[in-house]
């Protein structure tokens, strides 16, 4: 159910993280740094991308496909918008750790440039087109653990913080499976992604904008991701992939203009 157009007021204490949130989250980020940790020795990190890469060859190209998917710029976007149509006082938390992700990472992946997997070594499964370039960290594996951090943090339900942690996971161990990144990629992009999520959701405060002005912000911004994947069309071949985002960009769209004419344009 959609929040009244009545409410326009947050209370103070729900602009703090709980502590038993706050808590769970700091200890996820040490155990992401542990497995970060024990991928940097390098004979490590390439004989656990060729264990890896070969149990993805045994899982469906379609199913690795659209689980990798999840952690492209447009899925995730459309995922969170979805989130914020229901939680919009969100809204301010979730733009400050989308922006800290996408500027980390452009920074880290210009800055060292590596090599990605069938740049170095022979691949023996590789899921789309190959890439060679820009592999340290893995984008899609840090826009995965943004949105499921976020979600961790700000989510009372379990059940939500455990489906989009385990989410993440799979994006992750998908960039592997596919032969785009190295383990030492997708730990980094993990911990760097959980990060944005904390800085944004413990530094930022809940909005308290009136909810007829967050739904125009969100309407607007779901427009924007629509014209962005419109505008892609005909540029990729069809694929489950792309097929997957267009359902979720389609219920994006449904949603946002429901909620428009419900609240912004309620009389």
């Amino acid at each position: 159910m959609l929040p009244s157009s009545k409410t326009v007021n947050v209370s103070p204490k729900q602009l703090l993280i709980s502590t038993n949130a706050n808590h769970h989250a700091l200890a996820m980020l040490l155990v992401l740094f542990v497995i970060h940790v024990l991928t940097l020795r390098s004979a490590t990190n390439v004989e656990t991308f060729h264990v890896l890469n070969q149990l993805g060859s045994h899982i469906p190209d379609w199913l690795l496909l659209g689980i990798t998917d999840i952690g492209e710029g447009l899925t995730a976007g459309a995922l969170m918008l979805i989130c914020l149509i229901y939680r919009p006082h969100w809204l301010f938390k979730v733009l400050a750790a989308s922006a800290l992700c996408m500027i980390s990472v452009y920074c880290f992946k210009t800055y060292f440039d590596a090599p990605r997997p069938p740049a170095l070594v022979e691949v023996s499964h590789i899921v789309g087109r190959a890439e060679y370039e820009r592999s340290f960290p893995s984008g899609h594996t840090t826009t995965a653990f943004a949105f499921a951090g976020v979600v961790w943090l700000m989510a009372k339900s379990w059940g939500a913080k455990v489906t989009v942690l385990t989410l993440a996971f799979m994006v992750a161990l998908s960039r592997i499976a596919v032969g785009a990144h190295w383990p030492e990629d997708v730990a980094f992009g993990a911990i760097l992604g959980w990060l944005c999520a904390y800085i944004g959701c413990t530094k930022v405060p809940l909005a308290t904008l009136s909810i007829k002005h967050l739904y125009q912000i969100i309407f607007v911004i779901a427009i924007g991701v629509s014209a962005e994947e419109i505008l892609e069309i005909g540029q990729q071949p069809i694929s489950f992939m792309l097929f997957n985002r267009y359902i979720l960009i389609t219920v994006l769209l449904s949603l946002a203009v429901y909620s428009y004419k419900k609240i912004v344009l309620k009389k």
